[in-house]
């Protein structure tokens, strides 16, 4: 348990002596001040030597005559953090109304440093090139041999929950070495004296099972010792003799309920997590390592053609450069920007998946492609908009992304009688034609990125779908379609199928089948069309075999069919008739029936434009 809760508890407690005469010092014995109170605390300035400067927000009380009266001060102090601050003295005192004290907050009062978002991958290449100066890393590569072999890291049998671990003061540790046996190397425990500093890795995750994520826990544990050194010497100074920080795998969370020192180690462990994959793999590395990995597979694999193929390979290589997962690869190049990596190494029902890419700059940070099938049922039951366009067949769910139905997009293939649905070559290249993007819900930013909930996904395959699918966005060959279009399409497709039926199989019954549904009896439609009623009989009862097209075109007319069912009209003809081949009469009807014309004498004057015979054809009825 520490001693003090915060910085500001320190000084109230071990400097108040100091600070409340430097206040009656400023007052030149005006006023006798008494309960000195430190309000707030604001580090103003702090250096490579471990000086800190602070400007506190302190109030006394000032005993008169009559009435006890606050009197309020900006007290600016300042000493050495590696002293411990022994040599603590006062520089200057402001007298100042109550609401002109500094506001405090967690970073202050833990002398953390603050992250600005637009720096974050600043502060990442100077951690990157102190940390290559020193000789950490090798080429591009943290170099862990070198780590372990200057004791700057331990293996070790920590909790399973727990990937790695800083030392923040020197105590007695577990720990697990390879040792040579006549049976060759065998881990064995013992304990050291760690020192302040000393990094211990999961030896089950890291020495056992060789993860693929070491350095990034490595990097996030030298984060702590290099981004938080004065946090823990800070600390040390509270009284927490024996807290040391850990990378974990389990969310964290800021609670209210928590104590000050806990809300800093949370904000320190989160800190370290954002900055780990910038050291591990800094951005001012990346383009002269993207271009030899590009080179490296050109090189060793011409043959590869497809864009999305050749681009797993370069992660591949990139993987092996920095000596990282490749799945941790995918998530820091989607971090810098190259959101075209998205479609690599995606994982479905066991196994990995082809991959697939698109032109950069298509999806912004919180958008993807990629939906699960819980959140894909999810938004089918509360977004009616996304039901609807399922449901119009238009687009169809391959299990981790939703695509265009077409033939150019999906491929159907048939593996030990089970039908196995995947994008085509075509769309592994071109995925934002075909593609539905989606977009969720992202945890609000602030000034500075430590928000109250963070999610590490450090060590582990990235999660796309840690949070809710708030809308989606059509594939950009479906851009500017409106749900009615996609309407309209749906019933061309059923109309297009309803005319296979065998309500219509024959001339007669889709005849028979439009007079039912249009309620028009024989006589009826012999007046629409003016042909004789016994003419329309023998059509319905097969005698006349091959009705002049003239006939077919006035009772299409007569019908006031929709184009689709027009065509069809001819195409049942028992010598079916290509009403699309290029001759005058077809280009006349073709131009009444595409432009929906109901009236037949108006019908009659246009076939005349047409120099072709008017409807219908009496001879031989």
């Amino acid at each position: 348990m520490a001693q003090y809760a915060n910085l500001k508890d320190y000084f109230q407690n071990e400097h108040i002596k100091r600070i409340q005469e430097a206040i009656s010092d400023y007052l030149k014995d005006d006023a006798q001040i008494t309960e000195a109170v430190i309000c707030s605390l604001v580090c103003t300035n702090d250096d490579a030597d471990y000086n800190a400067e602070f400007d506190l927000g302190v109030s006394v009380k000032n005993v008169g005559v009559t009435e006890t009266a606050d009197l309020n001060f900006i007290v600016t102090v300042r000493g050495n953090l590696e002293q411990r601050f022994r040599d603590i003295h006062v520089k200057d005192v402001r007298r100042v109304a109550s609401d002109m004290f500094p506001e405090d907050d967690i970073l202050n009062q833990f002398i953390l440093p603050k992250i600005p978002e637009d720096k974050v991958e600043d502060i990442g290449n100077d951690l990157y090139g102190f940390c290559a100066y020193t000789g950490l890393f090798k080429y591009y590569k943290m170099y862990i041999e070198k780590l372990v072999s200057d004791g700057l890291i331990y293996f070790a049998p920590l909790p399973n929950n727990c990937l790695g671990r800083v030392i923040l003061s020197e105590t007695d540790v577990e720990i697990i070495k390879n040792v040579q046996t006549a049976y060759g190397l065998k881990p064995k425990e013992c304990y050291i004296r760690a020192a302040h500093g000393t990094i211990l890795l999961s030896y089950n995750k890291y020495a056992k099972e060789m993860d693929g994520g070491l350095r990034v826990t490595v990097a996030h544990e030298l984060v702590h010792t290099l981004f938080h050194d004065r946090f823990l010497k800070l600390l040390q100074l509270l009284g927490e003799e024996k807290v040391d920080l850990h990378s974990s795998t389990e969310p964290l969370a800021l609670d209210e309920n928590m104590t000050d020192i806990q809300k800093a180690l949370c904000i320190a462990e989160w800190q370290a997590d954002v900055l780990a994959m910038r050291l591990a793999i800094p951005e001012c590395t990346v383009n002269d390592s993207l271009d030899k990995a590009v080179s490296i597979v050109k090189s060793r694999e011409p043959e590869v053609k497809n864009r999305a193929d050749r681009l797993r390979k370069v992660l591949i290589e990139l993987s092996r450069i920095y000596g990282v997962s490749c799945y941790v690869i995918k998530e820091r190049m989607r971090q810098l920007g190259y959101d075209y990596v998205e479609g690599t190494f995606i994982m479905y029902d066991g196994k990995e998946v082809s991959p697939f890419t698109f032109s950069q700059d298509t999806l912004k940070d919180n958008e993807t492609f990629i939906i699960e099938r819980d959140d894909y049922e999810q938004l089918l039951r509360k977004n009616e908009e996304f039901a609807e366009l399922i449901n119009s067949g238009m687009y169809i769910y391959l299990g981790y992304v939703v695509c265009l139905f077409s033939a150019r997009y999906v491929d159907f293939v048939s593996k030990n009688d089970i039908v196995e649905i995947s994008l085509t070559e075509y769309a592994r290249e071109h995925a934002d034609e075909c593609l539905i993007k989606f977009r969720y819900r992202s945890i609000a930013s602030a000034d500075y990125i430590y928000p109250y909930q963070v999610t590490l996904y450090l060590n582990k395959v990235p999660d796309y779908n840690e949070v809710v699918v708030e809308s989606f966005e059509l594939c950009e060959e479906d851009m500017g379609l409106s749900l009615k279009t996609i309407d309209l399409i749906k019933r061309y497709n059923d109309e297009c199928n309803a005319l296979k039926g065998e309500q219509k199989s024959s001339l007669a019954n889709t005849i028979i089948y439009y007079m039912k549904k249009k309620t028009i009896d024989d006589n009826e439609l012999a007046k629409k069309t003016r042909l004789k009623p016994a003419a329309i009989r023998k059509i319905l009862s097969g005698e006349t075999k091959n009705p002049d097209l003239r006939n077919v075109m006035a009772i299409c007319i007569a019908f006031e069919l929709s184009m689709t069912e027009s065509y069809d009209m001819f195409m049942k003809l028992p010598i079916k008739y290509n009403i699309m081949e290029d001759t005058l009469q077809n280009r006349a009807y073709r131009f009444i029936i595409e432009n929906q014309y109901s009236d037949l004498d108006e019908c009659n004057k246009i076939l005349r434009c047409f120099n072709q015979d008017e409807l219908p054809y009496h001879r031989g009825q």
